[in-house]
């Protein structure tokens, strides 16, 4: 499949996609949800990157609900009326808040805002390795009502099928017409699936983009407070520390039964991203007044110094400060000449940029997974 456009899955393939565009500001997502689940349907949502960055903890929730979550701009922008630079800024702006949000790369398949585009839209969209995702149209955009909305999808539902509806404030109807669609499409023998199956069924399977902050390790002056990080070997340590995060709202902290033990042998058991390994000696924590105000846990990869993942208890961007005048101290020890992270990528160049530190966002071309 050469196409940087999917119209409709394998016609071989008896299943179909449901896909929602945008994101709601008012209306519940558990709307959308709940009707999928009643059905035991997974769907595709194509949420804007503001949304994203707005809702961090419910686009985490999709993901962790077996749906799945992909890229319809930042702005929801007309993107056959922006220029390439503003276009190329876009996709950009939509894969670090989707990265940010979940923790794990942005897949490569995106849906143009108001199915609105340009040819050489598509030819941008080749260059950064996407495919367009289009379907058939259930028109909920106008605001009609469920039962308009299942006239209008019916007749589209056989192999291969996307069906395009929204989730958003205008489409409040849509919900209710969902369990009757999906029960409608299995009557048929069609099995609702995500897209990223659809694109498996059609020998595509998506790729994805992963971004990463570089930061040239500077000379940490004295004078400035560096905070106290003492290292975290003992079981004693990891005890306290496991407990003490659990309410610091890290997006891969556990819940449910058991949390706490998940929890802690997550943090006892080495990392390993991208077949980066974990230096457990270099497991350090901020330790002040009895208690942890935030963790690191890193890797060496020749002069560059990685931050697999580190949580601060003070949600507010100055604790990010701390945590990279500890990281310089600690690379400028090791011989490290660059600290890099995938993580919080925004704030920590915002940080860099008010202590003059040089940083650059960029994408890493060695985590790209396809």
């Amino acid at each position: 499949m050469n196409s940087p456009q999917i119209y409709r899955g394998n016609p071989d393939k008896q299943h179909f996609a449901l896909t929602f565009d945008d994101g709601p500001n008012k209306l519940p997502l558990e709307n959308w949800l709940e009707a999928l689940e009643q059905c035991g349907a997974p769907g595709t949502f194509f949420f804007t990157g503001e949304w994203i960055d707005k809702n961090p903890e419910k686009a985490r929730e999709i993901i962790a609900r077996g749906h799945e979550l992909a890229p319809h701009s930042y702005h929801h922008r007309r993107m056959g009326e922006i220029p390439k630079n503003v276009f190329f800024e876009e996709m950009k702006l939509t894969e670090l808040a989707y990265q940010e949000a979940t923790g794990s790369p942005c897949p490569t398949f995106f849906r143009f805002p108001y199915l609105h585009f340009r040819e050489e839209n598509l030819n941008w969209l080749t260059e950064l390795g996407y495919v367009d995702i289009e379907g058939d149209d259930s028109r909920d955009w106008a605001g009609i009502t469920s039962q308009q909305i299942i006239d209008n999808s019916k007749p589209f539902l056989k192999n291969g099928t996307i069906l395009v509806f929204h989730a958003n404030d205008i489409a409040k109807d849509t919900p209710g017409a969902i369990k009757p669609l999906i029960r409608s499409g299995i009557e048929k023998g069609l099995k609702p699936v995500k897209i990223s199956e659809i694109l498996e069924g059609l020998s595509a399977p998506p790729s994805h983009r992963k971004w990463k902050i570089s930061i040239d390790v500077p000379v940490v002056d004295n004078e400035y407070t560096i905070q106290e990080w003492k290292p975290i070997h003992s079981s004693e340590d990891l005890h306290q520390l496991a407990l003490e995060t659990m309410d610091w709202g890290i997006a891969q902290t556990p819940s449910g039964m058991d949390s706490e033990q998940k929890w802690l042998k997550h943090l006892s058991e080495s990392l390993v991203i991208n077949g980066v390994v974990e230096d457990r000696q270099l497991f350090s924590g901020w330790y002040m007044a009895d208690h942890y105000w935030g963790y690191a846990r890193l890797a060496i990869d020749g002069e560059e110094l990685i931050l697999l993942d580190f949580a601060t208890r003070e949600a507010q961007a100055d604790a990010l400060v701390y945590l990279l005048r500890w990281a310089a101290k600690t690379a400028t020890d090791l011989g490290c000449k660059r600290i890099s992270a995938t993580r919080d990528m925004r704030r920590l160049e915002k940080m860099c940029q008010q202590l003059g530190w040089k940083s650059n966002i960029e994408l890493d071309k060695s985590l790209v997974s396809q």
